[in-house]
């Protein structure tokens, strides 16, 4: 498994550490603050740094020019934080876990064993969005209970239909959860 994947799951533990009884928000949106920092550096001595150590945590057609990936990562995961202070932490939390364990996952099983691709999308296929689907429920669910399947549903379709699954990913889970929770109100 190639190092990005592993930091991108490893995300799953941004929401466990912005808990109140372990680091909270703030201190947790700093670090990710610093993460940002640490990867612009990065991305401006990209062209002095061995192409060996850049393949680690950059895709192939990332080696050269800005990535943009990283950075919507990233914007996703501090705006769905930021969030957090004014609608349902648990909901927020839940769609960051969803973006970091489900999108990661179905990165992972969909390179190494992703043999049925869909029609609308060649570079997706089932196996992928189903291990994603079940790594994100599982994910979610410690943060927001069963409410999380539905988020986890809609974060893997968005994934599985749009190429700027980082942002997307998150983002529909947050909307679904939200919107059932409305309706259930």
């Amino acid at each position: 498994m190639q190092f990005r994947k592993v930091i991108h799951i490893s995300g799953v533990l941004i929401p466990v550490l912005a808990r109140a009884d372990i680091l909270g928000k703030n201190l947790t949106i700093a670090l990710i603050f610093l993460g940002l920092f640490v990867y612009l550096i990065i991305e401006t001595l990209k062209p002095k740094i061995s192409v060996d150590v850049l393949s680690l945590v950059y895709r192939e057609n990332e080696l050269k020019g800005f990535s943009t990936e990283p950075l919507s990562y990233i914007f996703s995961v501090l705006s769905l934080l930021f969030l957090s202070f004014f609608i349902d932490e648990k909901i927020c939390f839940a769609a960051i876990a969803i973006l970091a364990a489900g999108d990661g996952f179905a990165g992972v099983i969909g390179r190494r064993y992703g043999k049925h691709r869909f029609p609308f999308n060649k570079n997706k296929s089932w196996e992928g969005s189903i291990s994603g689907f079940i790594a994100a429920s599982i994910a979610g669910f410690y943060f927001a209970g069963a409410i999380a399947l539905i988020g986890s549903f809609f974060g893997m379709l968005a994934g599985a239909v749009n190429k700027q699954d980082n942002i997307f990913v998150p983002y529909a889970a947050l909307v679904a959860m939200e919107l059932v929770l409305y309706l259930l109100a």
